[in-house]
C-alpha cells in the first residue's frame, strides 16, 4: 500500500489546473482548486488569515476563515500530503511538483530541450481572473515571451531550425505586436533560405501594426527585408 509520503503529487497551473495523484487525475471543486493554486503560485508559507482573504474576498473574516477550514476539511486524502499547516501557516507539502516552479528553473538554465519549450507555450491558468492570480499572469506572459526568443536564439544557434521557428511563433501567437518575435522569424525565414516567407512575415506585422496601433514597423526590421522590396517601405 503507497503510503502518503511515497504519493506523487503533481499540480499543473500551464494550460489549465490540475491535480495528478500517482498520474491520475483528482477532480476537485472550484474552492479546492483555487486553494491548491494560491498555494502553488505563492511557493513559501501564507498565513491561514492571508489565505483566506484572497480567496473569499467578499466574506467577512470569519466567514472566510470558516471556509478555508472546510477547504481544508474536503481535501480529505492526500490531504496529509499536499497541504502542510507550520505555525498557522500554510504552504504545499514537500513532494507535490509544481510545472509552474519547473518552468521558472528551466527559463534561468540554458536549457534546449522540448520540456521547456512545451511549458514555455502554455498560459498561467488561462480565464483566471482573480486578482491574485492575474499578477502572476502578467509576470509569467512577460518572462515567457523573453525566454521564447532566447529559446530561439539557442536552437538556432545549435542548428535546430524547426525548434527555433516553433518558440519565435510562440512568441508571436503570444503577443501578436511583439516587433522583436516577428523579426526572429524574419532572420529565421532569411537564414533558412525562405525570402518569400520573410517578407510574408513582414508584410503581416506592417499591415497588422498599422491596423491596431496606426505605426510602422522599426528600421531595424524593415532593413531585413528592404533588398527583397520592390521600393515601398
Amino acid at each position: 500500500m503507497t503510503r502518503d509520503s511515497e504519493r506523487r503529487l503533481h499540480i499543473k497551473l500551464l494550460g489549465g489546473f490540475r491535480l495528478d495523484c500517482d498520474d491520475v487525475q483528482v477532480h476537485l471543486v472550484p474552492g479546492l482548486r483555487r486553494l491548491l493554486a494560491l498555494l502553488a503560485l505563492r511557493e513559501s508559507p501564507i498565513t491561514r488569515a492571508v489565505a483566506a482573504s484572497l480567496l473569499w474576498p467578499e466574506a467577512t473574516s470569519r466567514r472566510a476563515a470558516a471556509c478555508l477550514r472546510s477547504s481544508l476539511w474536503r481535501l480529505g486524502k492526500p490531504s496529509a500530503t499536499l497541504v502542510e499547516l507550520v505555525d498557522d501557516t500554510l504552504r504545499l507539502g514537500g513532494n507535490v511538483h509544481v510545472d509552474f516552479w519547473r518552468a521558472s528553473e528551466l527559463i534561468a538554465a540554458p536549457d534546449t530541450s522540448t520540456t521547456v519549450l512545451s511549458l514555455l507555450k502554455a498560459d498561467l491558468l488561462p480565464g483566471w481572473q482573480q486578482p491574485w492570480v492575474q499578477a502572476e499572469q502578467e509576470w509569467w506572459w512577460q518572462v515567457r515571451l523573453r525566454a521564447l526568443e532566447s529559446l530561439s536564439e539557442r536552437f538556432r544557434s545549435n542548428g535546430d531550425f524547426h525548434r527555433a521557428h516553433e518558440a519565435a511563433l510562440a512568441a508571436v501567437r503570444s503577443d501578436p505586436l511583439r516587433e522583436s518575435a516577428h523579426r526572429t522569424l524574419v532572420e529565421l525565414h532569411l537564414a533558412d533560405g525562405n525570402p518569400a516567407q520573410a517578407v510574408r512575415q513582414y508584410t503581416d506585422y506592417r499591415n497588422q501594426l498599422r491596423a491596431e496601433l496606426g505605426l510602422e514597423p522599426s528600421q531595424r526590421i524593415h532593413d531585413l527585408v528592404r533588398p527583397l522590396l520592390r521600393g515601398t517601405r
